[in-house]
């Protein structure tokens, strides 16, 4: 009896540092997919910027339309319209970080398809309703890479987000933290098809890397 006792509580403890050791690795593997190889990075320049300047688009426009010189397509993630305007008034009014033009939705994210593989991306981004920041993910045909938390202030100024991945994705979706996933603007989105550098490494466990900016002038 008293070895049948001894076996069963022989056989509990390897059992119990079994499901320790299993959900050590459970954790150790979350945390490695919500990095996913991707860092905050500063703010960084590219032949491939995006700044809404004199595009192909409907004053409203609920399809795709060209951007990045036509090596991507921007689209409404929620099937509603993209808008491009000088400047957006909701809770408070904002006017272009750079140009004479910033996009922006009402209701629904932003999609970035690029029709090749990219490793950097970054741009601008201000909120003009109550709610601040948002999220972006980077997806790699169709799977997701990774997720970050996405910095949008609601005092009229713009803040600087960037990031890079030594997983190559080829589609961004970016919302608000609004309750309609919009009014979100966006102006100087850049992409590489290369890593930027991170400054002092880690991933996206980290917090958001930003640069508040006044609109340029």
């Amino acid at each position: 009896m008293r070895d049948e006792l001894a076996i069963t509580t022989l056989l509990g403890h390897r059992m119990h540092r079994s499901n320790i050791i299993s959900m050590a690795f459970s954790i150790a593997a979350a945390g490695s997919f919500a990095s996913a190889g991707i860092v905050q990075v500063s703010e960084f320049d590219s032949p491939e910027m995006e700044g809404f300047q004199g595009l192909a688009i409907s004053t409203f426009d609920s399809g795709t339309v060209e951007v990045f010189g036509g090596m991507a397509e921007m689209y409404n993630t929620d099937g509603s319209w993209v808008h491009t305007t000088g400047g957006w008034s909701y809770k408070q009014y904002v006017s272009a970080y750079e140009g004479d033009r910033l996009m922006g939705t009402s209701r629904g994210g932003v999609a970035y398809q690029f029709n090749s593989a990219q490793q950097s991306f970054g741009g601008y981004f201000s909120s003009i309703s109550d709610a601040d920041d948002g999220e972006i993910r980077f997806y790699a045909a169709d799977q997701l890479v990774g997720v970050d938390d996405l910095i949008a202030p609601t005092d009229t100024q713009w803040a600087w987000n960037g990031w890079s991945s030594d997983v190559a994705f080829d589609r961004v979706e970016i919302r608000s933290n609004d309750a309609n996933s919009g009014f979100l603007m966006h102006d100087a989105v850049r992409v590489l098809a290369t890593q930027i550098p991170a400054p002092g490494g880690g991933g996206l466990l980290m917090g958001s890397l930003l640069v508040f900016a006044r609109r340029r002038r």
